[in-house]
């Protein structure tokens, strides 16, 4: 099926009273792909149901989930800046987002509103469907918040033999390499940048580079490592994939993160296999404005 053909499909779509609602929750919000994705994803796979963006604002966390319940949502992703913030607001969590303290899946249960986090698990799917080793790799870090949490414990898990954490807050960094350390006591982490580090990838888990052209780490920092992966798929060439472009350093943007985090969204909620070649295509699609030949994401090979 071609791009035109998704949207042919996509406007089809029937809204009706028996229509499930889904939707993602966010401060911004409008940025965000996953809507179109998603409901491509029901339609393929015949569920009536539709995903919608939500703009919040933090003093409205309180009543949301009520609101939710009678406007009949039956399930939300959550991103920035509430993944840690919707925690107390849940009536359950699984055992990875009780141990991050982050949740960016909730799903509707007869026992109320569960979370679930499925960032870690789809950051490594991603890295995989790049042909990324992750075994025995220097990790560079940038950020400490619940993006960061999921993926630095998935890669520990993955195998990868240091990690450095750096953050703008330091005392936030320290938090994070503690709840490593307890879960993992073997890896080596550290949370002060070394002059010299010499690095087999760069994560960025900040928001740096979404609304600004900014950068979260200093040049002689990225000169020395051999991958650059940006969480950050809109826009899909921040400044820091920019520089790894123009000094010949493999990269990778986020779409692939989103994709595989979404798919196992999508799973939790319908219990069925998600179509993820049509939200491979959705997002490649809505980032690149249909010139997905020309310009798809570069990644590691």
């Amino acid at each position: 099926m071609n791009s035109d053909e998704r949207v042919a499909k996509l406007s089809c779509i029937s809204i009706n009273g028996e229509t499930a609602l889904y939707g993602v929750i966010g401060n911004p919000i409008k940025h965000s792909f996953s809507p179109r994705m998603h409901s491509l994803a029901f339609q393929e796979c015949g569920i009536n149901a539709v995903y919608l963006p939500f703009l919040i604002n933090e003093s409205q966390l309180p009543q949301l989930l009520n609101a939710f319940v009678i406007s009949g949502v039956q399930g939300f992703n959550v991103t920035i800046p509430f993944k840690e913030k919707i925690v107390p607001y849940l009536d359950l969590l699984s055992d990875e987002a009780a141990m991050l303290q982050s949740v960016n899946t909730v799903i509707r249960t007869d026992d109320g509103w569960k979370g679930y986090s499925t960032d870690g698990n789809g950051f490594i799917r991603s890295l995989q469907a790049a042909d990324i080793s992750l075994k025995g790799k220097r990790i560079l870090l940038a950020g400490a918040g619940g993006a960061a949490r999921a993926i630095t414990v998935s890669l520990a898990l993955a195998g990868v033999s240091e990690m450095v954490i750096v953050n703008r807050t330091q005392k936030k960094a320290d938090n994070l390499a503690e709840l490593l350390h307890s879960a993992i006591p073997n890896l080596h982490i550290n949370t002060i940048l070394p002059v010299d580090l010499q690095t087999d990838i760069v994560i960025n888990t900040t928001s740096v580079g979404m609304h600004n052209d900014d950068c979260p780490l200093p040049d002689e920092v990225l000169r020395h490592c051999n991958q650059v992966v940006d969480i950050i798929y809109n826009p899909p060439e921040t400044r820091l994939l920019k520089k790894a472009i123009e000094w010949s350093i493999s990269h990778m943007n986020g779409i692939d993160m989103l994709l595989y985090q979404g798919v196992e969204a999508f799973e939790l909620w319908t219990g069925q296999k998600a179509p993820v070649d049509t939200m491979r295509q959705s997002l490649i699609d809505s980032v690149y404005s249909g010139s997905a030949t020309n310009h798809s994401p570069k990644k590691s090979s």
